[in-house]
């Protein structure tokens, strides 16, 4: 196929491949859904594509029940279209490439680069080994962990599914659910919340500050000096901030609400796991709908921001916030460089961001727009549904306050195409539509304008 579009002058990028890639699994993944044996009974293909996106873009957002409406053989559909979707179509393409001794092209070295800046210290087998060994590791222990709570409860072969199906879905940032009431049932249960948000937050990290994380606990048992990069230390201050502000925020907004009638350990699980959830993950073990328009409003820019780059999540990701509020405090203390550390970022990161920032906001205020001017008048969406919903799919999160299964067909191929960019990101968009063309380089004259 390759050679036939060279001859006609079309020749496809890496990114192109990729975005062609995520296409094909989707199609083929809605096409799956949508046989006798998949469904309980019977999927159109709006809600099989819907489906299949939302599995492949790891998002979560369900407009069937996923417990109910489909069959062992439509879950297990499912959680392979997760793990794939989340783990990539290039990471696995590449898998199979180093798997069969196979070398790769300067081209797709540096578009792993523009997902994975460290990616220039590493080999890519390296690369390849670390990926698979840390999240069949992780997704085997939480499995786990798991089971001991589910067995017992289920049969021995339900609860394993039930485990696998959990572990799968929170590492991978799905929120997908075997349970039609998602986490519901166990929201006061400590291991079984402590356990799916641990693996939330591991897959919303990245697989090189997981990597790094481990050379590090490695090393300083050597008593070696060590520090981890910039980067690294980005992600984890930020997490560990949204994460404690989101729980705060939780537990103030909803203390005489939602949760009132909640012991303390229940009131404070529910804050956290809530809190991690919806940066990306889209499990919930209350219902969200009940939530007071103040939490959806703080929940809302927690799934704007997002994981971290280099992870399965989705957003804008926590290093382009702080690269932003870096560059605020630049402005107002009449500096030069944005630091962090004694370290300066170059101006083309900063650039990224704040584009990467500007690209969302237009397309999530658009995407909202579209959504209440297609389904306001037959559901009574209101705006803040309606900016969740689309927030929700453009983050990949997966959470909704209800409206999900309500949509129309417009407004499901909507979010559709929401979860689609979202997964990809503005930026890998771009990319794909500019990677081959060429600056002119003509510099003209400077001008100024009045701003503010």
């Amino acid at each position: 196929m390759n050679e036939r579009l060279k001859k006609i002058g079309i020749e496809l990028s890496p990114i192109h491949k990729v975005v062609i890639s995520f296409m094909t699994l989707i199609l083929a993944g809605a096409l799956l859904l949508i046989l006798p044996v998949s469904s309980t009974g019977g999927v159109s293909f709006v809600d099989a594509l819907f489906t299949s996106t939302s599995a492949v873009c790891v998002t979560g957002l369900t407009v069937l029940d996923t417990a109910k409406d489909f069959t062992f053989f439509g879950q297990l559909v499912i959680i392979m279209l997760i793990q794939f979707g989340g783990l990539g179509i290039m990471t696995f393409s590449i898998s199979i490439i180093a798997l069969l001794g196979g070398n790769y092209s300067i081209k797709w070295r540096i578009t792993l680069e523009s997902f994975y800046n460290e990616i220039k210290i590493l080999s890519m087998k390296s690369i390849l080994k670390r990926i698979i060994m840390y999240t069949f590791s992780i997704e085997l222990g939480i499995a786990g962990i798991l089971f001991t709570q589910f067995y017992g409860k289920f049969d021995f072969k339900t609860a394993v599914w039930h485990s696998i199906f959990h572990s799968v879905s929170s590492f991978c940032n799905a929120g997908f659910s075997t349970f039609s009431d998602n986490i519901v049932g166990y929201y006061d249960n400590s291991i079984v919340i402590l356990a799916l948000s641990a693996s939330i937050i591991m897959g919303g990290l990245g697989f090189f500050v997981l990597s790094e994380l481990f050379n590090y606990r490695h090393i300083k048992k050597k008593k070696t000096a060590v520090r981890l990069s910039l980067h690294t230390r980005i992600v984890l201050i930020t997490t560990i901030a949204l994460l404690f502000l989101g729980t705060a925020g939780f537990l103030v907004l909803e203390w005489n609400f939602v949760v009132k009638d909640f012991s303390l350990k229940a009131k404070i699980l529910t804050a956290f796991f809530h809190s991690t959830s919806c940066r990306t993950a889209g499990f919930n073990s209350i219902d969200v709908g009940a939530l007071r328009e103040s939490t959806l409003l703080m929940m809302t820019a927690l799934m704007f921001i997002g994981g971290s780059p280099g992870s399965i999540a989705g957003g804008i990701k926590t290093t382009t916030l702080t690269v932003l509020l870096g560059m605020l405090v630049t402005k107002f203390s009449g500096k030069r460089q944005v630091l962090f550390w004694n370290r300066a970022l170059d101006p083309d990161t900063t650039e990224k961001a704040a584009t990467l920032f500007i690209l969302s906001g237009i397309f999530v205020y658009f995407s909202t727009f579209f959504l209440l001017a297609i389904d306001a008048f037959d559901l009574g969406t209101g705006l803040s549904s309606a900016l969740f919903e689309v927030t929700s799919a453009f983050g990949t999160v997966g959470l909704s306050t209800g409206i999900t299964p309500k949509l129309l067909t417009e407004g499901k191929l909507l979010i559709v195409l929401v979860m689609f960019i979202g997964r990809l990101g503005p930026l890998s968009l771009i990319t794909a539509l500019t990677i081959n063309k060429k600056e002119v380089p003509i510099e003209y004259s400077e001008e100024h304008v009045m701003i503010g």
